[in-house]
């Protein structure tokens, strides 16, 4: 009967230290500010990649202006976006050019959503590319490149929609005047 009071006087002891508190609070809140600083580093690399798509598809749009893009040449424009961005593994593979003309009296341009590469399968969208220069013309371009997140924390905090492959769709838009030749 004397072990009981001996133990229940230890267990009270244990319960009032006050040695490993802040070694508690570093475990609970740790977890926390990793998921905050690992998606700030990933949304970063997100907006990396947006901002130089966008340059590179203004690049690529110049290129077109000045007449060093010809009609038939998607793949021409894709290489030249490819080759003014980073940050887009495979980016060939998995980019989506669209160029149309709008229309000036109701200013329809690029209805409809965005069509993207679907890496799950073997099937790339077709998209219209004509920069004839037959008359002046206000032309849109759409891009649309599939990223995989830098770290996988991003969707879930921000709740970044993804695709089935797990890539996130990153979309540039630009638009210029054609002029005749």
């Amino acid at each position: 009967m004397t072990a009981r009071p001996s133990r229940r006087r230890a267990a009270r002891r244990f319960l009032r230290r006050e040695s490993g508190s802040a070694t508690l609070e570093f475990v609970l809140v740790l977890p926390l500010v990793l998921t905050l600083l690992l998606s700030a580093i990933d949304f970063g690399v997100v907006m990396l990649r947006q901002v130089f798509l966008d340059r590179a598809v203004d690049i690529a749009a110049r290129d077109v202006r000045l007449g060093r893009v010809s009609s038939s040449g998607i793949a021409d424009f894709r290489a030249r976006v490819c080759a003014n961005t980073f940050l887009l593994p495979n980016c060939e593979q998995n980019l989506t050019v669209e160029l149309r003309p709008v229309d000036t009296s109701t200013f329809a341009g690029l209805a409809g959503p965005t069509q993207c590469v679907d890496r799950d399968q073997e099937i790339n969208p077709v998209l219209d590319f004509n920069p004839a220069r037959t008359r002046q013309e206000l032309m849109m371009i759409r891009v649309c490149a599939i990223a995989d997140p830098f770290l996988r924390v991003t969707g879930m905090v921000l709740g970044m929609p993804t695709d089935a492959s797990g890539g996130y769709a990153v979309v540039s838009r630009s638009s210029f005047t054609n002029e005749p030749s």
